[in-house]
């Protein structure tokens, strides 16, 4: 394994267990469908969001909206394994990604924790992923993975275009 292979793994790892809680919230979702969908509707009547006589119908909408976890994951599984294999270029804006998909990324789940409705194992797998996203901010900050994404010193760029 090379100096660089060893010094990216972690981000690597940290990318494909964020991947893996994905999945695996994506198989339960669809595991515990009924219960998720009945939790859902309750808590939206108790709260007077939805009128009397309409809960199969907004279960119906609930239910749609199912679908759009797993695309979700096929977009972000396709994303991070182009992270992956762009890693090894040590191009400043795969870093400058990488924080990005880490901040905003630990940030949408916080708000989708907060604001769901969804039952407390579903948020306490958010939150596990969550951790897993800001877990690659001390990481990305190391010195060995700054150096390995700085940008090319001016004079080599000369001796590049000769």
């Amino acid at each position: 394994m090379t100096t660089v292979e060893r010094t990216l793994r972690p981000i690597v790892v940290l990318l494909y267990i964020n991947v893996g809680i994905s999945v695996l919230l994506t198989v339960l979702t669809f595991v515990f469908k009924s219960s998720v969908l009945d939790y859902q509707v309750q808590h939206m009547v108790e709260a007077g969001k939805v009128a009397p006589g309409r809960e199969a119908a907004t279960r119906g909408v609930l239910e749609g909206t199912l679908w759009i976890r797993p695309l979700s994951i096929l977009v972000v599984s396709v994303v991070y394994v182009r992270f992956v294999a762009r890693l090894k270029l040590g191009l400043r804006r795969t870093y400058y990604r990488l924080l990005a998909v880490a901040i905003i990324g630990a940030g949408a789940l916080a708000y989708l924790i907060v604001i769901s409705q969804f039952p407390v194992w579903y948020r306490v797998i958010q939150g596990v992923q969550g951790l897993v996203l800001l877990s690659l901010l001390p990481i990305l900050a190391t010195k060995n993975i700054r150096n390995h994404f700085a940008p090319e010193p001016e004079a080599m760029k000369i001796w590049d275009d000769a």
